[in-house]
């Protein structure tokens, strides 16, 4: 009999209120892009820009179908969520600036509903930071169901590496984002429970994404 798994949403407590860490600029100009359909991403935007006020004396957030090309930033951080594909309008600010982005130090970061646990920590060479509340163990890891296979971080990370090419961020990370079904029309929910079998709720690790960001002011600065 197979080992009872426990999903994060099981196990972890309620989700924190954003926060933020108190400003300490230290010079350059970050610019971070998020891509949202109901606010909920955005308020992981917003934890994300906390910490790079600790590294970049300003730090512009923008929504990404209205935000400004990359040119004359020092950094830059694009984000949203995935449910059929990642945010159609992140993809397209990837697309539209991966000329500038090859000269400007950048990171993603994505909010998803499942992932499923690989072992490994990078895609294409490409490091990558997995939530613990969000990442799943298996049943079976030497053969791995359709839900378990499309959940898998190469398929999230790998579509987008591709819009972005030639073109590489610098970090990517997938955290738990937050899941209401009604929101959603009936195909979407048909998808993110039947193909992705996620579990609705608002599973936001705030604490894990306030680490990953702050060092990013570390991760966008190496030369």
């Amino acid at each position: 009999m197979d080992e009872e798994q426990h999903t994060p949403q099981e196990t972890q407590p309620e989700p924190e209120t954003p926060g933020g860490t108190t400003s300490v600029a230290t010079g350059g100009r970050a610019l971070l892009v998020y891509a949202t359909r109901h606010g909920s991403t955005r308020e992981v935007a917003d934890a994300v820009a906390g910490e790079l006020h600790t590294a970049f004396a300003e730090v512009d957030v923008h929504e990404a179908r209205t935000a400004p090309s990359p040119a004359g930033y020092d950094a830059v951080v694009v984000g949203g969520p995935m449910i059929m594909g990642w945010h159609k309008d992140a993809r397209k600010y990837l697309k539209r600036h991966k000329g500038q982005l090859s000269d400007v130090p950048f990171a993603l970061f994505v909010t998803a509903a499942s992932l499923t646990e690989d072992g490994v920590d990078a895609v294409q060479g490409m490091p990558i930071a997995k939530d613990p509340w969000l990442v799943k163990k298996p049943k079976n890891a030497d053969k791995l169901s359709r839900k378990e296979r499309y959940a898998l971080p190469r398929h999230y990370v790998g579509d987008i590496l591709k819009d972005c090419a030639p073109a590489r961020p610098r970090d990517v990370a997938l955290f738990a984002g937050s899941l209401d079904l009604t929101t959603m029309n009936l195909f979407e929910k048909v998808f993110v429970l039947a193909v992705i079998g996620a579990t609705p709720g608002d599973g936001r690790h705030f604490a894990f994404i306030r680490e990953w960001a702050a060092g990013l002011g570390g991760t966008l600065r190496v030369g």
